[in-house]
């Protein structure tokens, strides 16, 4: 044993140590048979013997066994175990790479005991997954070969190239990259002829690929190719890091030299590309970057693989075998736009199957290819097909069935054609493996990707919502409610959620309660909160009183977890709940808190909270946090009170505020209070003001007299102050405005550079600034103010709505504001032509079937709101849609009686059930004082 396997050994002996005394102090038994039956249980489900443990921590060190990486789970899985039995809170990566520095320094493995088989002996390309072709015509086939004859293309003369430097002893990695059956698999096979006999290559399959690639990574010797056909399954797993894990273990194996040359063949869909290497967006700080790892690994390594044959060279020689291979002539007669591939796998076939298929086999197929765009599988079980297949069928046919029409539909399904391999193919399990509970299908991909594209807003059903609940295991069910509460089905999402959290998962936990609390169900989310609290769970309120606030458009149900946040002393929610007031127009409880702020050192200034309100048009709260300002010795805060008096109607009051300013020797104010006078139509006062400031050394102010001179029509005063300005302000862009004065004054091209000289003037330093054009037709900024909460995804849906709408006509009056775009100019056409109840039935029918286009359920509530139907709106919002696009009826969200498992495993930056320990800088007594504070806030405005 090294000296990290002993250190590794130290850490978990003294963790079982610390949980057998917990133990014993609570009265509980402990032993490690009691241990091997907790990890059995949910939500370890795992099988770890008493021995193996025993093998890790023997009483003598030296006899240890240091784990190998493909138990990592196991050791995670004891981990976790032991530290909640200790009540303490395990860090993954910690005990993870304490995992990995305890392995045995690597050794070299001879190619003969590396992982894989020695490439000669694969002699069945359908072992590793190359599709079978179909079959010629009886007259016609003769003895030919298992595949047809290959006709290289360009891609080929890349892909031979990588293989050849990792020939010569280069590590290299390459992804082809095209859809269903374009020959990417086939390309790789034939590639596989220029390695020398002595390469191995190995294929994780089982028992699920992430989890056989991470099994003998660590074991992969020289002159391997690690075949990784559709790596989409290998590199892409949503619910865990296993994805992520295998990405690094690939980066590591490619670029060490002790393990080289290496050569990694993979395949992938472009969709499942994009998902891969897309950048996370930088502006989205609370989502988090989901493939870092996938995402380097693929830097430079895509090769596309094109969908048809078009270039000349290609299509003669695809005549010249055609003449020796019946089926490349029967593909070249019958594929449409060059897709000989794609007819050779038999795709074509299989749609003209699918289509042309009994009541029952098609339902079976739907179920299977709208499965697949759920994101189950893609091994689906043949209970969850069958379950799933009867939302597909009318009332008529289902009556109609016979007694045997699943088998007899799976039988349909699972026939080749033309000697291609299905639409369903039974999944067998290896030896070795423990066999399912029902025998899996998996769905052909051609039809896969064919199927998704021909129903793309299809809405599920609800029958197989219900199968996939019952059928999938609870890892999965997160993943799902997601995508039901994208769609607006916020009760099956609900029940997705539900599972899984009365499980023990404290992420589902957190997940439900933010999803009751955006449906403004607080008193529900509350009792799922004490009742996860009661269970010892980490709810992460944060984040819900966070979305709830910045995207949700929900205040009143944002305030109500800010202040369960308060009251639990969390100090660092304060400043948003200040923010959270302010925008709500409750300045004086906004004001109260931020002097709770203030204690804790953390208070909001002023002048942001004044900006936020000019910019959503709240004028008079502005004002109100303007007249805070001067309090903490701001002298810019009487511009801004200005402004909002005058936005206010209130010219005379900002005028003399500014003017107080001016008489101070604020020469800035001087030329404020010049353009205030111009603008209530008092020229030669504001020339006075306007060369006060001169005086004063304003340089901008020369050409603020300038422009009023040529305004009043003394152009030859203008223009000796236009060339004051040039001369004694050195202003660059003063002579080429004086060369304007002889065009009206509404056609004066601003000068490049530093834009209206005025613009020094403003009394603000938002969006809000006074600016009332001479003319005084300065357009109104439409601010979408009833709608900011969430409106990135409201005018999304809407617009997306209108363009796939207007070829029908009845939207066509929306496609100008649809290109254009303002909120406001859509809903006010969506009234004024009577459009808003057939934009809401767009919404209802879309809604459930597809979310990538937008928020379908937001956009109808707010439709709804805004049409001033409250009580729909209201229901809409409590209860969400059903598959069929009704609003669901009524339904109950509240905990079960019993108290939740247990759960340790924790989000990050979550909320503690009981106060947390004071901070070094406040010390016990002030944290005590603070929260004292914040309740008496509370209570003397009544919440």
């Amino acid at each position: 044993m090294n000296e990290q396997g002993r250190a590794f050994y130290d850490q978990l002996r003294a963790l079982e140590r610390r949980a057998e005394a917990a133990c014993r102090r609570a009265g509980r038994p402990y032993s490690r048979r009691e241990t091997e039956q907790a990890l059995r249980a949910a939500p370890y489900h795992v099988e770890l013997s008493g021995q193996r443990i025993s093998d890790w921590l023997p009483d003598d060190p030296t006899a240890a066994k240091t784990p190998s990486p493909a138990s990592g789970e196991k050791v995670w899985a004891l981990v976790r175990l032991w530290s909640r039995w200790a009540g303490e809170e395990p860090r993954e990566q910690d005990w993870r790479t304490l995992l990995d520095r305890a392995q045995p320094a690597h050794t070299l493995r001879s190619a003969p005991a590396s992982p894989g088989r020695p490439v000669g002996i694969f002699t069945d390309p359908f072992a590793l997954e190359v599709h079978k072709a179909i079959e010629a015509e009886p007259a016609r086939s003769g003895a030919l070969p298992v595949l047809p004859t290959y006709i290289p293309r360009a891609h080929d003369t890349r892909l031979r190239a990588i293989v050849r430097e990792a020939v010569d002893g280069r590590s290299r990695m390459v992804m082809l990259v095209g859809g269903s059956s374009t020959g990417k698999t086939r390309a790789c096979w034939e590639a596989l002829a220029l390695l020398p006999k002595h390469w191995r290559l190995w294929h994780p399959i089982d028992p699920s690929r992430p989890e056989a690639a991470l099994a003998e990574m660590q074991e992969i010797g020289p002159h391997t190719v690690v075949w990784l056909n559709e790596a989409q399954h290998y590199l892409l797993s949503l619910s865990s890091d296993l994805g992520e894990r295998v990405a690094a273990g690939l980066r590591e194996l490619l670029r060490d030299p002790g393990r080289g040359p290496v050569l990694v063949l993979g395949t992938i869909w472009p969709e499942y590309w994009s998902v891969l290497t897309a950048s996370p967006d930088p502006s989205d700080r609370k989502r988090q970057d989901a493939h870092p790892q996938a995402r380097a690994l693929l830097a430079g390594q895509q090769l596309p693989v094109p969908p048809a044959f078009t270039a000349q060279d290609e299509i003669e020689a695809l005549r010249a075998a055609a003449a020796a291979d019946p089926r490349l002539a029967y593909a070249a007669e019958r594929a449409e736009k060059g897709q000989i591939t794609q007819y050779l796998a038999g795709g074509p076939a299989l749609l003209e199957h699918n289509l042309t298929a009994p009541d029952a086999a098609r339902a079976l197929l739907e179920a299977a290819i709208d499965a697949r765009r759920l994101g189950l599988g893609p091994a689906l079980p043949s209970a969850l097909l069958e379950a799933a297949a009867g939302g597909y069928l009318t009332d008529n046919q289902w009556d109609l069935l016979p007694d045997h029409w699943f088998e007899e539909a799976l039988a349909y399904a699972a026939r080749p054609v033309r000697g291609a391999l299905g639409a369903l193919t039974r999944v067998r399990t290896r030896h070795g493996y423990a066999s399912p509970a029902h025998p899996r299908y998996r769905l052909a991909d051609y039809l896969e990707e064919q199927g998704s594209e021909r129903r793309p807003a299809a809405a599920p059903p609800a029958e197989l919502w219900a199968a996939a609940a019952e059928h999938l295991p609870p890892a999965d069910h997160v993943e799902l409610a997601e995508k039901a509460a994208q769609r607006g089905l916020r009760r099956i999402s609900y029940n997705l959620y539900r599972d899984v959290a009365v499980a023990g998962e404290s992420g589902a936990m957190t997940a439900l309660i933010d999803l009751l609390s955006a449906m403004g169900r607080c008193d529900e989310a509350l009792a799922w909160y004490r009742c996860a609290i009661e269970a010892g769970h980490r709810v992460n309120v944060r984040a819900i009183a966070d979305s709830l606030r910045r995207f949700r458009g929900y205040p009143e149900e944002a305030l109500y977890w800010y202040h369960l946040l308060a009251d639990q002393g969390e100090t660092e929610a304060l400043p948003d709940l200040v923010r959270l007031l302010a925008s709500m127009g409750r300045a004086d409880e906004a004001m109260a808190w931020n002097r709770v702020a203030a204690e804790a050192e953390d208070p909001v200034d002023p002048r942001e909270l004044a900006d936020q309100a000019a910019l959503e048009g709240r004028f008079e709260d502005a004002l109100t946090w303007y007249r805070r300002m001067p309090e903490l010795g701001d002298g810019t805060a009487l511009r801004g009170m200005a402004a909002m008096l005058v936005r206010l109607g209130r010219t005379e009051e900002a005028l003399a505020l500014v003017q107080e300013r001016a008489r101070a020797g604020d020469p800035s104010a001087m030329g404020e209070t010049g353009w205030m006078l111009a603008d209530a139509g008092r020229p030669e006062e504001a020339l006075v003001w306007f060369r006060g400031a001169v005086e004063q050394g304003d340089r901008f102010a020369y050409r603020a007299v300038a422009r009023m001179a040529a305004r009043m029509g003394r152009t030859d005063e203008a223009r000796l102050w236009y060339q004051r300005a040039a001369d004694e302000a050195g202003d660059p862009f003063a002579l080429e405005e004086a060369s304007q004065l002889d065009r009206p004054v509404r056609d004066q091209p601003k000068p490049a550079g530093d834009g209206d000289a005025r613009a020094e003037y403003d009394f603000s330093v938002s969006d809000v600034s006074w600016l009332l054009a001479a003319e005084h037709d300065t357009p109104v900024n439409l601010d979408e103010t009833d709608f900011w909460p969430g409106h990135d995804d409201f005018a999304r849906t809407l617009r997306s709505l209108v363009l796939t709408e207007r070829d029908g006509g009845t939207f066509g009056v929306l496609a100008e504001a649809a290109d254009t775009w303002s909120v406001d100019q859509v809903l006010g056409l969506l009234r004024e032509h009577r459009l808003v109840d057939q934009a809401l039935l767009g919404c209802q029918s879309r809604g459930p079937a597809v979310s990538s286009r937008g928020d379908w359920w937001g956009t109808a509530h707010r439709l709804l709101s805004a049409d001033g139907r409250t009580e729909e709106a209201e229901r809409l919002r409590r209860y969400g849609w059903e598959p069929d696009g009704s609003v669901s009826p009524d339904w109950e969200a509240l905990p079960p009686e019993s108290v939740l498992p247990a759960r340790t495993v924790d989000l990050p930056h979550h909320t503690r059930a009981t106060v947390p320990a004071p901070r070094e800088r406040s010390g016990p007594a002030r944290w005590s004082n603070l929260r004292r504070l914040a309740k008496r806030v509370r209570g003397s405005h009544g919440v």
